[in-house]
């Protein structure tokens, strides 16, 4: 081997070691594969779209103005072999004013996935590093500040049933630690199980429905919580009730 080979051979082992993860050590050669993750907004079954009008499941009617949310530690797993991947230090800020933000691009190992799985928020380490850059960095609109961290998720709109000036409501989403923890683990299972092989770009579809946040494991109406803007209990709660606004909407290639 001349040494320019061997610089090369010594470089894709570096990257390899960095890149994968899991709780197998994978093979410096393993061929890498592309998957996208794709975030569709919706209300119910209807697209989301700004200022147009919906109606939550407690019969409010309101528009959307601002969506947006933190998305990390994805993971793909096999839940009969106990295998999986998770993409490590890996930050996302899903925007609805940007389609680009809502395509998540990931290279793992190829292999046999059955489940996909990802935290909503930003864990509790990087909200006590310091300043960060990126998808993280502070000018984002999504820092409070270094004792409270991170807002996780934010939704912010209009509707008559709001009793605030202007008939806002805002709602805006952190909390790290203690009893008002708001971060939360979504695990969804493929609708079949995808079998990635070498070089081939696989999309997984997931919806997130706004509606969500109104109702689910709470009620919580926009005439009487117009606003939430603070660490605490209905934080907990509204965080609580978007964990589950997820949904697989398709998995093809």
């Amino acid at each position: 081997m001349n040494k320019r080979c061997h610089h090369s051979y010594a470089a894709l082992v570096m990257i390899a070691f960095f890149v994968f993860g899991g709780n197998e050590k994978v093979p410096a050669q393993a061929v890498v594969s592309n998957v996208r993750i794709l975030f569709h907004h919706m209300v119910g079954d209807q697209q989301l779209e700004f200022e147009t009008k919906y109606r939550n499941t407690l019969g409010e009617q309101f528009t959307v103005r601002k969506f947006r949310y933190y998305i990390s530690n994805i993971e793909f797993s096999d839940t009969v072999s106990g295998k999986f991947y998770r993409a490590k230090d890996q930050y996302f800020l899903v925007n609805e004013a940007e389609p680009g933000s809502k395509i998540i691009a990931l290279e793992l190992p190829a292999g046999v996935y059955n489940k996909v799985s990802f935290l909503v928020g930003v864990d509790s380490l990087k909200n006590v590093s310091g300043a960060q850059s990126g998808a993280l960095d502070p000018l984002n609109d999504m820092f409070w500040t270094w004792k409270s961290g991170y807002v996780m998720a934010k939704l912010e709109g209009q509707s008559p049933a709001s009793t605030l000036p202007h008939r806002v409501f805002e709602y805006h989403i952190g909390g790290f630690g203690g009893v008002h923890n708001v971060l939360g683990r979504v695990a969804l299972t493929l609708p079949v199980t995808v079998n990635i092989p070498a070089q081939k770009m696989e999309d997984v579809q997931i919806a997130a429905d706004v509606g969500k946040w109104f109702s689910g494991t709470y009620q919580l109406s926009i005439a009487r919580y117009p606003a939430c803007t603070s660490v605490g209990v209905l934080a907990k709660q509204f965080s609580e009730n978007y964990l589950r606004m997820f949904a697989i909407q398709s998995v093809a290639p």
